[in-house]
C-alpha cells in the first residue's frame, strides 16, 4: 500500500511541474483515485475474498512449558585475587635478595633483607643492660618481701627492668621490619631493587602475585540491575584462549551506579585453569537476566492489531477445526522465539504455518 501511494505522489508532483490547468489536474487526481481503488482490491483479494467454506491447511504446535533462559554478554578484565606491590616498612639499604623473578614461594618466605647492623648492635647493648637490671630487680624484690629493703628501691629496679624490656621489644620489631617476607603463597613476578640501593616505605621493590584465583570485573548496564544477583550462574570465556570456558558464579554486585556511563560493577571469582590466564587479560562473561519455565513460540507468528498481540489457536466445533484469534501477553525474546507470559494453556494448538492466510473463525485442516 505504501508503494502505491508513493507512485501516485511521484506522478502527481510530476504533473504539477508541467504547464496544466487546474481542471486537468483535478481530472488526473480522479483517475489516480480510481487506480488506487483497483490496486487495493487486487492487493486484498487473497485475504478479504477468501471463501468461508474453503478449508485452509495449516501446521500447529501444542503448547507445553519449557525452560526459557535469556543471556547477555559483558566484557571485563581479569585480575589476580591476590596481588601485592611490596615495599619495606622502614628505610634501609638492600643487603641481599633471596629470591629470583618467576620463583614460586610459600607464605612467610624471606624475600629481601635490609642492612640492620645498627639495630642489632642496639639490641646487644639493651640486652646487656637488661640482664644487669633483671639481677638488681630480683635482689630488691627479695629484700622487699623480707621487709628489709625500701619500697622506692624495689620500684626503681622494677621500672628499670620493664623499661629495658620494652626497648628491647621495639628493637626486635624493627629488626623484623628489616626482613621482607612473602605475604601469601605466590610468584615473585618482578624485582625492582638491587643490593646496595636504598629502599623506602611506599616505594615498590617486588611485584608479588598468586594466579590460582582470579577476579573478573565487568561494567553492566543499570537496566540489568533488577535481574542480576549474587551466586547467579555465569560462563566466562577468554578471546586469547578460545578453548578455555569456566563456569562459575557472581561473587559481588556493586552498590553504586556510575553516573558517567550508567553501569554498575559485577565481580566474578574463578579458579585459574593451569595458571594460563594472566591479570589484565580481556574476559567475556555471559550472564542471565531471565530464567523461567514458560511457553515459547516463534516470534514471526505473533501478530498485532489495535487490541494487542495475538496468535491463532485451533478449536474443534462439531467435528470441524477452526482458527480462533487469541490475545496473549509476551515477554522476552530469546533468539527467534518469544516467551508467552499469559493467554495460552497446556495443550493449546497454535498455528505456526499458514497463519498469514487465515482469519478469525477460518475453517482449517491440520497437516503434519
Amino acid at each position: 500500500m505504501r508503494k502505491i501511494f508513493a507512485i501516485i505522489l511521484v506522478l502527481f508532483v510530476g504533473a504539477c511541474t508541467t504547464e496544466q490547468t487546474s481542471e486537468d489536474i483535478k481530472n488526473q487526481i480522479f483517475d489516480y483515485k480510481e487506480e488506487i481503488a483497483k490496486l487495493e482490491k487486487k492487493l486484498n483479494a487473497d485475504t478479504s475474498n477468501v471463501d468461508a467454506s474453503k478449508v485452509l491447511k495449516i501446521r500447529i504446535v501444542e503448547m507445553q512449558k519449557q525452560e526459557a533462559v535469556h543471556k547477555f554478554k559483558v566484557t571485563g578484565a581479569a585480575e589476580a585475587d591476590k596481588l601485592a606491590y611490596i615495599s619495606p616498612e622502614m628505610n634501609g639499604q638492600i643487603k641481599s635478595i633471596k629470591v629470583q623473578e618467576g620463583q614460586y614461594v610459600r607464605k612467610g618466605t624471606l624475600l629481601i633483607t635490609l642492612n640492620a647492623d645498627v639495630i642489632r648492635n642496639n639490641i646487644k647493648e639493651i640486652q646487656s643492660g637488661l640482664d644487669f637490671a633483671t639481677v638488681m630487680f630480683k635482689k630488691q624484690e627479695n629484700l622487699w618481701k623480707q621487709k628489709v629493703g625500701k619500697e622506692i628501691d624495689y620500684l626503681q629496679a622494677k621500672n628499670t627492668k620493664e623499661s629495658l624490656e620494652a626497648k628491647l621489644q621495639t628493637l626486635r620489631s624493627q629488626l623484623r621490619m628489616s626482613e621482607i617476607r612473602a605475604p601469601f603463597d605466590g610468584i615473585v613476578d618482578e624485582i625492582y631493587g638491587k643490593p646496595g640501593e636504598l629502599a623506602t616505605p611506599g616505594r615498590q621493590i617486588i611485584l608479588f602475585v598468586n594466579l590460582k584465583v582470579l577476579k573478573i570485573s565487568a561494567d553492566v548496564s543499570e537496566r540489568y540491575l533488577p535481574y542480576i544477583k549474587v551466586n547467579d550462574a555465569v560462563e566466562v570465556k577468554f578471546p586469547s584462549f578460545p578453548n578455555i570456558v569456566v563456569n562459575t558464579k557472581v561473587s559481588r554486585i556493586g552498590n553504586v551506579v556510575n553516573p558517567a556511563n550508567r553501569t554498575f560493577t559485577v565481580e566474578i571469582k574463578m579458579l585459574n585453569p593451569s595458571n594460563k590466564i594472566k591479570p589484565n587479560m580481556i574476559a567475556e562473561a555471559e550472564l542471565s537476566d531471565y530464567n523461567g519455565n514458560n511457553y515459547m513460540l516463534p516470534s514471526i507468528i505473533v501478530k498485532t492489531d489495535k487490541h494487542g498481540e495475538f496468535v491463532y489457536v485451533v478449536e474443534n466445533k462439531n467435528g470441524n477445526s477452526f482458527a480462533k484469534k487469541t490475545y496473549i501477553k509476551t515477554g522476552v525474546v530469546i533468539g527467534n522465539k518469544t516467551v508467552i507470559e499469559s493467554g495460552l494453556n497446556d495443550g493449546d494448538k497454535v498455528v505456526i504455518e499458514g497463519y498469514s492466510l487465515i482469519k478469525n473463525n477460518s475453517k482449517v485442516q491440520i497437516v503434519k
